[in-house]
């Protein structure tokens, strides 16, 4: 979605978000309508379908794949997530071709900064670790179906509804020939005569409640705002993507990345003035994907968005 406006239009919506008053009624704090909905693909491990205003349209699945990795090449416990984002030529006429891959790949390097520190954020995350050189690799693919502003802020709240959607099988370890070890998928029996095959694997999910999301802040004259619509993007001068995390042990906000996007000067007051308005807004998206979460309705198996 492309949109272009006239000087005179960009002189209103300036003036007016300077007063903490968008043309759509919003104040520069507040999102437009968000949908979530998980379970939404049946090839994948999690999956999360995110509307932003019912126009940004976010699809986010998750593979889970057993990986092997040298314990001695590294140094320190390494993330096991990996992210991808690619933009479909229908999202808007500017990612036909290859319009969107600079983006992509932009973002994804992005969400690869905001969940470095992931092991210590996420509380359980450390049982993806299996054994001494084995892990669970979490691939998690994004495609962004339409686009009509805030993709990074749609991409991390899919995120979220992915990964909570994931479920991870629990496995055994034990010994095996030359030092090595055998990895298989824990099969709890209940009694009765059912062969290993049939009896259904053990599974956990992972704790999201404190799961660090990407926040699109910008500036628009001297004021500071989120979730801008196309219209709004047409007027920005400056844009930064601010991760943060929630901190359950003091029950505040950690900043784990700040990137600017796009052009622009900024001083160290407005950055600060932006990192605080990204805290003070991702207090509300926790709280509202909590409700979320706990209040979907689970879809049935095999059902999909897309089918």
């Amino acid at each position: 979605m492309e949109v272009h406006i006239s000087d005179d239009e960009k002189l209103f919506l300036i003036s007016g978000v300077e007063q903490d008053i968008r043309n759509d009624g919003r104040t520069c704090a507040d999102f437009r309508t968000i949908v979530l909905e998980r379970g939404v693909l049946s090839g994948t491990n999690g999956s999360c379908r995110v509307q932003l205003g019912q126009t940004t349209d976010v699809l986010a699945g998750i593979k889970l794949e057993l990986e092997s990795f040298d314990p001695a090449a590294e140094k320190e416990a390494k993330q096991p997530m990996s992210f991808h984002v690619d933009f479909s030529a229908n999202a808007s006429s500017q990612f036909a071709g290859k319009g969107g891959d600079q983006y992509g790949e932009e973002i994804s390097a992005a969400f690869q900064v905001a969940f470095s520190r992931s092991l210590d954020i996420l509380p359980n995350l450390s049982k993806t670790l299996l054994a001494e050189g084995y892990r669970w690799k979490i691939n998690v693919d994004l495609s962004v179906l339409q686009w009509a502003g805030s993709v990074p802020d749609a991409c991390s709240l899919a995120i979220i509804g992915a990964l909570s959607d994931l479920e991870v099988p629990e496995v055994e370890v034990a010994p095996d020939d030359g030092g090595k070890v055998s990895i298989v998928l824990k099969r709890p029996r209940t009694g009765g005569n059912m062969r290993d095959e049939e009896v259904p694997v053990a599974m956990w999910k992972l704790d999201v409640q404190s799961c660090p999301m990407l926040l699109t802040v910008s500036k628009i004259g001297s004021a500071n705002l989120v979730d801008c619509s196309p219209e709004e993007e047409c007027c920005i001068r400056s844009q930064l993507l601010i991760g943060v995390a929630k901190n359950l042990n003091v029950d505040d906000y950690d900043i784990t990345c700040i990137k600017q996007h796009g052009g622009g000067l900024l001083e160290m007051e407005s950055i600060q003035d932006m990192t605080e308005l990204a805290s003070k807004t991702a207090g509300g998206l926790y709280q509202a994907i909590e409700k979320r979460l706990k209040t979907e309705e689970k879809r049935k198996p095999g059902h999909s968005f897309l089918l």
